[in-house]
């Protein structure tokens, strides 16, 4: 069995800062720890996209718990195509993301609202990260492999 989850989304939105990975655990799921505020300057369809990433984020963290559960190959055999699907479609939406928050970045007069919205996706990123890495590391786990 083939298991493969990309080790870094952030490349799509640039590199965590220093203070963010000691912020310790990050919330997401419909844009928690951004501010809506922050989310609503950018345009419809960004915060579409916006909201796609978190939601599939927060899909990722549940079907993450499953596998965080599994005992056993066959429980994980059970468990990780969900994993799988939901991290692959998670992926392209962090791609179509990226796109539209260049183009928001283009666009938008006022280059504190564009950090402020990166930060946002980051933070939504770097969470969904969280979760994959925890996938990972359960799997490496029940098949007994080194990183």
């Amino acid at each position: 069995m083939i298991f493969y989850f990309q080790p870094d989304l952030s490349k799509y939105m640039g590199e965590a800062t220093e203070s963010a990975k000691q912020e310790g655990e990050i919330k997401f799921g419909n844009g928690e720890g951004a501010s809506l505020d922050t989310v609503k300057k950018a345009p419809e369809e960004t915060q579409q996209q916006f909201h796609s990433v978190s939601t599939k984020g927060d899909s990722l963290k549940m079907v993450g718990e499953e596998v965080l559960s599994c005992k056993s190959k066959d429980d994980l055999k059970t468990n990780l195509p969900k994993a799988i699907v939901v991290k692959k479609n998670l992926k392209k939406d962090v791609e179509i993301l990226y796109e539209s928050f260049k183009n928001f970045e283009k666009t938008h007069d006022n280059p504190e609202e564009v950090k402020e919205f990166k930060q946002a996706c980051n933070t939504v990123i770097r969470a969904a990260q969280k979760s994959h890495s925890a996938i990972k590391d359960k799997v490496y786990t029940i098949y007994d492999k080194k990183k």
